[in-house]
């Protein structure tokens, strides 16, 4: 290569840097700014966009992304129903989108799905590109209507009141119809006009005026007219700067049986009408206080099991519906001077009063007895249950706080054991739930100051012996507990809602390592349920990727079949995009779940891995031989590659070997161990050990 030719790669090279840091300046730039922000190309595709932007269309967050044609981002959009004025009229809607991006200029504003109303300002760059601005003018605009509607609309009537003169200025049509006259001559009608002799009823004054900072209130008994009786609050609100207030009239009696059913509803669930949290609390407060020393009070939590997956498979309608039937089932069963409430949405309490422990628990059973049994509910058989858990005063704690406390430990202590049982409380669960917090801030501290570590076990082909991927496994190595177990904080960060932080991390971290690896070797990364349900998932493995320069063809992403039983169409959309950029998926722990077999026909898996409990049941169960042949048979006919996990022994490795697993892992081929160790499984010679 000549000097002139070097020159000019290395003022690319400079140029390319310049720009790519000049981007990143742009990015960092537009993030700050409170509103979004979308750069498109010539031909209406994605260039750059901010972290606003990406918020205010959170439901396309799987969309976005560099090269995609907004076009079809709306398409798809449409389709989902994100955009409500376009429903009924998608084409000519998408039509006159376009033709407002084509424009030099344009401002309109967007309706979305959930309500909120987007302004949206777009301009054209010399290049034929497009600069668009996004601000979300929801709160504005429901600002002007309430404006609008609080005099001209309002059902209430109102009425705008000249202190000096003593007449009224103007009022609305509810003023009009209120006082039976043409909206046009309220105005400037004397006051005096809408209690005296005429057409309207008469009024007296019952009550003095009450002046009190910038309002006055009357109260006034009105007889005649078609409404009988009633009793007349008229109240006056100053304008401050201006001789005259704004007039409201009320029908107390109307008013004061609303306050007696918001004072109902306050107290009172809107679905069941049972008991709410408030009222509970409040009523367990003062059955304490006003029991003797000797007088048991016991109060007990109630869980309903699996009631989220029949509010997710069916609709909230179904789950309010059963929601209603369940609270019926357990008030036919609760003692009359026992309190029933509804604390959460499938949470219930029950409040004893003059009951001992064992008749309160007499009840508990009857409750989970009467709850498993089936529900009928629109057309649908539907199987919940209850699990439950109390504490009793005096011999737990007379204070209802703590009462209740230890009420919630005996309930996460029954769910832990076993679901559909009663449990009391006893001390030890409370020490317990001390340990689980300290368990919980460790493991925050931990995440938070790079406690947490990577390791990575090979995955190897059975025949030669080579190592073929990588699994990353998480380890936490905790300053005083020493090593804990992945079973323990892989649950508690899904509980504490850190799931996606760790997983960001395991990923971010894996993909760094696995570019150093030699480019036949793959990585795989596990992924929780609760990622899928987040719904980010997408963007933080090409995020990972992107960031390690990593094929996408190298990751692994391996799942359980926990993921594939969340209804709906998001899992099956996540994992056909996961699969379109080349990303391979794996079933985890196969042939433990219920439907393993018609989640193969119906997502686009490339691996399978056989659960480790069969291949420790292997030598002395033939009934996990079988199962182990025919996943491998099925396998085979579906292209997919088997990794047996788990393995040990020489003597499994062979047999799974023999009937044509192709992968295998397991101690017998190494440990989980941290990156600085890959290399030696990398270098050194494995086929001597599987000869």
């Amino acid at each position: 290569m000549g000097a002139v030719d070097l020159q000019a790669v290395q003022s690319l090279e400079a140029a390319m840097t310049a720009a790519n840091l000049a981007e990143q300046r742009l990015r960092e730039a537009i993030d700050l700014l409170p509103e979004g922000v979308v750069f498109l190309d010539a031909e209406g595709r994605y260039i750059l966009w901010n972290q606003q932007y990406a918020k205010i269309y959170s439901t396309s967050a799987d969309l976005l992304e560099r090269g995609a044609r907004f076009a079809d981002t709306l398409r798809i959009g449409m389709a989902r129903g994100d955009y409500p004025d376009a429903i009924g009229r998608e084409e000519e809607w998408l039509a006159e989108r376009l033709a407002q991006m084509s424009k030099p200029a344009a401002r309109h504003e967007q309706r979305l799905a959930d309500g909120r109303r987007i302004l949206i300002e777009e301009r054209k760059t010399s290049d034929g590109g497009t600069i668009g601005l996004r601000v979300d003018i929801t709160d504005m605009r429901e600002s002007e209507e309430a404006f609008r509607l609080l005099f001209e609309r309002n059902p209430v009537a109102m009425a705008v009141y000249d202190r000096e003169s003593r007449c009224i200025r103007a009022a609305n049509q509810s003023a009009a119809d209120y006082f039976g006259l043409p909206i046009a001559s309220m105005s400037g009608l004397p006051a005096s006009a809408l209690f005296g002799e005429g057409e309207w009823p008469r009024a007296q004054v019952l009550l003095s005026s009450d002046s009190s900072g910038l309002s006055e209130v009357w109260q006034m008994r009105c007889a005649g007219g078609l409404v009988g009786e009633a009793v007349i609050s008229t109240r006056l609100s100053q304008l401050e700067g201006y001789p005259a207030t704004i007039v409201s009239f009320f029908d107390i009696t109307e008013r004061r049986q609303i306050e007696q059913r918001m004072e109902h509803m306050a107290r009172h669930d809107e679905l069941t009408g049972l008991a709410n949290r408030a009222h509970c609390r409040a009523h367990l407060r003062a059955v304490l206080e006003q029991s003797d020393s000797d007088e048991t009070v016991t109060m007990a939590l109630v869980d309903l099991d699996h009631f989220k997956a029949v509010n997710d498979t069916y609709g909230h309608h179904v789950g309010d519906a059963l929601l209603t039937d369940a609270a019926r089932r357990m008030a036919a069963l609760v003692p009359q001077d026992a309190l029933l409430c509804r604390i959460g949405g499938d949470e219930f309490a029950v409040i004893f009063r003059r009951s001992s422990r064992t008749q309160a628990e007499i009840v508990s059973r009857s409750i989970i007895t009467a709850l498993s049994q089936p529900f009928h509910v629109q057309g649908n058989v539907l199987h919940i249950g209850a699990t439950i858990g109390f504490a009793t005063s005096p011999y737990d704690s007379s204070d209802p706080e703590t009462l209740l406390r230890y009420a919630d430990l005996a309930l996460y202590a029954a769910k832990g054991e076993k679901r559909g049982t009663c449990r009391s409380f006893r001390l030890g669960m409370d020490a317990a739930a001390q340990e689980k917090t300290r368990l919980e801030n460790d493991f925050r501290d931990a995440l938070k100051l790079g406690q947490l570590y990577v390791h990575y076990q090979p995955l190897v082909d059975l025949t030669s012996g080579a190592v073929e991927c990588f699994e990353a496994l998480l380890r936490w190595h905790h300053p005083v507990r020493g090593s804990v177990s992945p079973d323990v904080f892989i649950p508690l960060a899904e509980e504490i809602g850190l799931i996606d932080a760790v997983g960001r991390f395991v990923l971010h971290t894996a993909c760094r390592e696995a570019q150093n690896w030699p480019e036949h070797i793959k990585l795989a990364v596990n992924v929780s349920p609760l990622q899928f349900r987040n719904g980010n998932l997408i963007s933080t493995v090409i995020n990972a990727l992107t960031s390690a320069n990593l094929p996408p063809e190298r990751l692994e992403l391996e799942i359980t079949e926990a993921v594939l039983m969340e209804k709906g169409p998001r899992p099956s959309a996540i994992i056909r995009n996961l699969r379109t950029f080349g990303i391979g998926i794996a079933l985890d722990d196969f042939g433990t779940g219920f439907s393993s077999l018609s989640y193969l026909l119906n997502y686009p898996f490339t691996k399978i891995k056989i659960d480790k409990s069969f291949i420790f049941d292997l030598e002395r169960e033939s009934n996990s031989r079988a199962v182990i042949r025919a996943v491998i048979g099925l396998a085979r006919n579906l292209g997919l590659t088997v990794t047996a996990e788990g393995i040990e022994r020489e003597a499994v490795r062979d047999y799974l070997r023999d009937e044509g697993c192709l992968q295998g892992q397991g101690y017998l081929f190494g440990r989980p161990s941290p990156a600085s160790e890959m290399q030696r499984y990398l270098s050194c010679d494995v086929r001597r050990d599987a000869a």
